[in-house]
């Protein structure tokens, strides 16, 4: 009887091994040449999102005559939409009422952001919530955190930025991708010898790459891919029309019983920011973050009319349509909150 031999037991053929050596030497190039041809902006973005992270506490830090108040709160604070009022004169012409951010302890202060009609410039005010003393007024722009910020998405070079980071975004993501499989075949390896520092330090840096590379393997393939996205959404939003009649804060209403409200349907959740009309008879938006809900069903929205404070509508994050709880998820994400 002839002996059965096996297929399976055989090496590749020369053809096909010889195109799986080339297919590994083109994926080795494209990983190689991205890495060079973005290594300094890769590095750049890490450290400015490392920052960003904590931005929070650089703040307070870099910047406590801002951020911090000095005198405690009182049983009679100045009014919300009254210190909307009062700052307004503060920017400078055309800018409108766009967002306020209400002081969420006791140590904090709110800031009140006016916004330039056809730019994306802006104006911020800081304001002592227990006297409704301004402590600072000035370009958004002239800030640690929004400079950081501006570096971070668009290297202060504006539409051409934008382009630029998010590429970047793309290049971080094809480093993860191409990365992945050139050592799919040697993953174990890399956790029982990590480091072998015996060989010299070009190739325990070497080793300390590739476990890197695996061992952090979701932030690239997530910041670079929610990053590309950011700066496609960026990229590809129109700019809003000037509507005929703006919103004034003139005949705005009380926005405290507007938070009240926002609390009480949600009382899960924490007050980010309050959104304000382009157009007169607009919609006040009230805008609460879930921090502990899932990634998708983050940020949940109540609207009320400017003008009287009528409830108008109720969107929570768990009932909101696919493609706004998809958008939603790119925020928290990226920048980790």
């Amino acid at each position: 009887m002839s002996p059965v031999t096996t297929t399976a037991a055989l090496p590749p053929e020369p053809a096909r091994r010889l195109r799986r050596w080339h297919v590994w030497l083109v994926v080795w190039r494209i990983h190689h040449w991205l890495g060079l041809a973005f290594a300094a902006l890769l590095i750049l973005l890490s450290a400015t999102g490392s920052l960003l992270v904590i931005h929070h506490e650089l703040e307070r830090a870099l910047e406590p005559h801002l951020h911090v108040a000095d005198t405690p709160p009182g049983t009679n604070p100045p009014a919300l939409a009254d210190l909307a009022r009062q700052t307004a004169p503060l920017a400078p012409p055309g800018y409108r009422l766009f967002r306020l951010f209400p002081a969420s302890t006791a140590q904090d202060t709110h800031r009140i952001v006016f916004r330039a009609p056809a730019a994306p410039d802006r104006w911020d005010v800081f304001i002592e919530p227990a006297t409704g003393r301004v402590l600072w007024s000035g370009p958004e722009a002239n800030r640690f955190t929004p400079w950081l910020l501006g570096l971070h998405m668009q290297l202060h070079a504006g539409r051409a930025g934008y382009y630029v980071t998010g590429i970047c975004g793309l290049a971080l993501l094809l480093l993860a991708c191409t990365g992945l499989y050139l050592h799919r075949g040697r993953l174990a390896t890399l956790w029982r010898h990590p480091f072998r520092l015996h060989l010299g330090w070009r190739t325990a840096c070497a080793d300390l790459h590739k476990w890197l590379g695996v061992a952090l393997l979701y932030f690239p393939v997530v910041l670079g891919l929610t990053g590309a996205l950011y700066c496609l959404s960026i990229l590809t939003s129109a700019t809003p029309a000037a509507p005929t009649k703006p919103f004034s804060p003139t005949g705005l209403a009380p926005l405290e019983p507007m938070l009240a409200s926002a609390r009480e349907k949600f009382p899960d959740a924490e007050i980010l920011r309050i959104q304000f009309p382009n157009a007169a008879l607009g919609a006040v938006t009230v805008l609460l973050l879930h921090r502990d809900a899932p990634v998708w069903r983050k940020f949940s929205r109540v609207d009320f009319d400017s003008a009287t404070g009528a409830l108008r509508s109720i969107r929570p994050a768990a009932t909101a349509p696919a493609a706004d709880q998809f958008r939603s998820m790119l925020g928290p994400l990226h920048f980790g909150f």
